[in-house]
């Protein structure tokens, strides 16, 4: 639950420990409320909502053990939080039958089963992740429901960048997604990309660190009959050229 003013959350508090007093709802049940409650006073991606949320931001210190995050699109487990119960009413496309959610899902295992066997740490991430994850690569696998017409990927990074690296991860996921698949990228990103949830730790508490270098990839889209096949029928190309990005972003970073 996101309160953007401080009378506003005065507001809630006084209510919640109204109930809680009067017996209308338990310990257990007010602490789940105020566990989902989220003060933030200033504008999405602000310098002041950086600091205000990380105060040590500029101190932040990376793990040794380098990670690689890739979250299934769409993929919902266990309960879903108060803040993303948007998620619920979403699911992903669905194309004669056929899940985005399940495209999703073989292609993120391909990555980690080929990746793995090199000896890279890869975690799989559902659409619910932990608060404040980071990870030095964080990629979310989607497929797109465009028109018919339209063919090729989409790769959009949040829209402020403050680990400094995600455009750098982008440029090369492109040249290397592309040259593997041989998928034309579609340069365009919309709003829900660029501020999509799991970025947006001015908004959410179920979201990225600021720091970790993220992309979301749009593999193909679905609703056009050449993409659909080659989303379905490719997959071991389109974890491969994922795979050579990732593997190329690391050496240089």
């Amino acid at each position: 639950m996101l309160i953007k003013d401080i009378n506003h959350l005065i507001t809630i508090l006084t209510l919640l420990i109204t109930l809680n007093n009067n017996h209308l709802i338990n310990d257990a049940q007010l602490l789940d409320f105020l566990s989902e409650i989220y003060y933030q006073p200033y504008p999405e991606f602000s310098k002041e909502a950086l600091y205000f949320r990380y105060p040590n931001f500029d101190n932040f210190q990376k793990p040794t053990t380098t990670k690689i995050a890739i979250q299934i699109g769409h993929l919902i487990e266990g309960d879903i939080p108060f803040e993303l119960r948007k998620l619920a009413r979403g699911g992903g496309a669905i194309v004669n039958g056929i899940k985005e959610v399940e495209i999703n899902k073989a292609i993120a295992f391909k990555i980690k089963e080929i990746l793995e066997k090199e000896n890279y740490y890869v975690e799989i991430l559902p659409a619910i992740i932990p608060k404040d994850y980071y990870a030095d690569i964080f990629i979310s696998l989607h497929a797109n429901s465009a028109d018919e017409y339209t063919s090729g990927f989409m790769i959009s990074t949040p829209f402020i960048d403050y680990s400094g690296k995600a455009n750098k991860l982008k440029k090369i996921m492109i040249r290397e997604y592309s040259k593997e698949t041989k998928l034309r990228f579609i340069n365009k990103v919309t709003s829900n990309m660029t501020h999509y949830y799991a970025f947006n730790w001015s908004k959410f508490k179920r979201a990225i660190h600021p720091k970790t270098p993220a992309i979301i990839i749009e593999m193909g889209n679905m609703r056009n009959k050449n993409d659909l096949n080659f989303l379905l029928n490719n997959q071991e190309k389109i974890a491969k050229g994922i795979i050579k990005g990732i593997k190329l972003f690391l050496e240089k970073n």
